[in-house]
């Protein structure tokens, strides 16, 4: 999918009228001036004496002949200035019939991102609530084997203990596959909570790299799907920084502002990441699709998402959201 939107410019490209009246002036004030000069100077007598000693070479024939092939000319621009229109026309419906499918598609990849959302929230929410109670009740009768069979029994005793170890191994691993599915806090705490304890773990993975978070402006009352998308947004660009930008300088900067859009107030939310590590050629394709997803999301929610590197210029990109994005359509 495009990162720019289709604009329907068919309308814009027809001359309007004023120039088509302005034209059409000219070439009456010209038709206008040859007809008064040819009248002052005798144009068509000297014409007339000039071309009567050439009989033999038939140019007195020459004005009737310009006079045909004028009207033909105008002919032939008439048939092509209705072939224009017609082209014209059959674009604009070409370009009308793309910016609805582009609605479309945006609009199924909206609503494939929150279904795909809410069934990692009811997956985290399952694994939490099934799982981790099994597991708990599994490590708590290891642990009363291993306290009474500690004396009497010490082969049970072993097995109890590898049994608590394989339990704790498997509650973490869970855990681990419920901060994937679902961000820890962000339903809890809020996004710029969960947003700063995502960051603080890349702190840990990555003790050479350096962090900064700025957070700026009210998040609350957003759509669960613009939520989620912001937070994948720093997700996947920390990702990235540490796939190819392990020392690197990192800041986060996210806010919510309104902005003045034709004398109009827009509530957005800006979301920018850079670093100063290698970046990389963007005009050669890319096999990775971080990117993509990244630009599929915040398109899909109507906003705009830009992308700006250079080989050993460090990275960044930015998106920009609107905070309504997601939310119903009040009804009149």
């Amino acid at each position: 999918m495009s990162s720019e939107p289709i604009q329907s410019s068919a309308a814009s490209q027809a001359p309007p009228s004023s120039t088509i009246w302005r034209d059409l002036g000219c070439v009456l004030a010209v038709t206008v001036l040859a007809a008064a000069l040819g009248a002052t100077f005798d144009l068509s007598e000297k014409a007339y004496r000039f071309t009567r000693g050439m009989e033999r070479f038939q140019l007195d024939e020459l004005p009737g002949t310009l006079l045909v092939l004028s009207i033909a000319m105008a002919w032939f621009a008439w048939r092509r200035y209705l072939d224009a229109r017609r082209e014209v026309r059959h674009r604009r419906m070409l370009e009308e019939q793309a910016e609805r499918l582009l609605a479309d598609n945006r609009r199924l990849a909206s609503q494939a991102l929150q279904a795909q959302e809410l069934e990692r929230r009811h997956l985290a929410r399952e694994l939490h609530d099934e799982l981790g109670q099994y597991l708990n009740a599994i490590s708590l009768d290891a642990a009363r084997i291993r306290d009474l069979s500690s004396e009497r029994e010490p082969e049970i005793h072993r097995i109890a203990l590898q049994l608590m170890q394989s339990a704790t191994h498997v509650y973490r691993e869970i855990g681990g596959m419920i901060r994937r599915l679902r961000p820890i806090g962000l339903d809890e705490f809020g996004l710029p909570s969960a947003l700063e304890h995502c960051v603080e773990g890349w702190r840990e993975r990555l003790p050479e790299a350096s962090f900064s978070v700025t957070i700026e402006g009210d998040f609350s009352g957003l759509s669960d799907a613009l939520t989620i998308t912001l937070y994948r947004l720093v997700q996947e660009g920390l990702t990235n920084v540490s796939k190819f930008a392990r020392r690197s300088r990192v800041e986060v900067f996210m806010v919510r502002a309104p902005r003045e859009d034709n004398g109009a107030q827009i509530d957005e939310i800006v979301v920018t990441m850079a670093d100063d590590g290698p970046g990389t050629d963007l005009t050669k394709p890319r096999t990775g699709l971080g990117l993509i997803g990244m630009r599929e999301r915040v398109e899909a929610l109507g906003g705009e998402f830009h992308v700006a590197s250079e080989p050993q210029g460090g990275f960044l990109f930015c998106a920009r959201v609107p905070a309504h994005a997601g939310l119903a359509e009040p009804v009149n």
